[in-house]
């Protein structure tokens, strides 16, 4: 897939026969932090959860340089340490979820925050499928909404990551996501904090500005994750 900065999602289900949702994320919480002292170009690997199933854990995955970068997250002696633990516990999982897109350049931002929030538990993380009528339609909303994205950088504080990314591929299991589409990745304080974004007058104004512009969207999954102290969304 070439060298671009990108995100990676896989989303795992815990065999709850085997092991507590805690139990695996203690036993997973080594390779997060491997990551975030020996890997400079893995600029986040958190572990979130999924907020309508508890035993859903997404792994959120973020690689400065692509196929590089994960090629150098993989061959660390951790990530062979991780395997090989939860195969001696029996710690099976079920891949229900992935996906890989690229970053927009310039189109919001994936991080910010007071000291330590990158590590904090709490935080609400929303993705967002997005299909267009066609490539200009979604370079239009990119347009717009990326304007949208400096006003919620001055006005929102409490918004730590708004940015997004092109499916490099169709997704498999679970999710609608095909090739082209747009990846929307929002992360939040809290609840409270997303909802006063979403009744902005001035994100309500987008809807709007996409209509005016002819922009036909179709929003294809929805999926919503708290973030634990395990791993980091971005690097500080």
């Amino acid at each position: 897939m070439g060298n671009e900065s990108r995100t990676a999602l896989v989303e795992f289900q815990i065999r709850e026969e085997n092991a507590s949702q805690a139990e695996w994320l203690e036993v997973w919480k080594p390779r997060g932090q491997d990551a975030l002292e020996g890997e400079p170009d893995t600029v986040a690997y958190g572990a979130t959860v999924n907020v309508e199933n508890e035993l859903n854990v997404l792994i959120f995955e973020r690689y400065a340089n692509g196929d590089e970068s994960l090629a150098a997250h993989m061959d660390r002696p951790a990530h062979d340490d991780l395997m090989k633990a939860l195969g001696e516990r029996n710690m099976t999982k079920r891949r229900v979820m992935s996906t890989v897109f690229n970053d927009i350049p310039g189109y919001g931002w994936w991080g910010r925050g007071p000291a330590g929030a990158s590590q904090q538990a709490g935080h609400l993380l929303v993705i967002i499928g997005m299909r267009f009528g066609d490539d200009a339609q979604r370079d239009r909303f990119i347009e717009i909404s990326g304007e949208h994205a400096k006003y919620c950088y001055e006005n929102e504080p409490d918004t730590l990551i708004y940015s997004g990314g092109i499916a490099t591929g169709d997704a498999d299991r679970e999710i609608n996501l095909k090739e082209g589409d747009l990846v929307f990745v929002m992360a939040c304080t809290s609840q409270e904090a997303a909802q006063k974004h979403a009744e902005d007058p001035n994100h309500l104004a987008v809807g709007g500005k996409l209509e005016e512009a002819g922009v036909n969207m179709e929003v294809t999954f929805m999926r919503t994750y708290r973030s634990t102290e395990f791993g980091y969304l971005w690097r500080e």
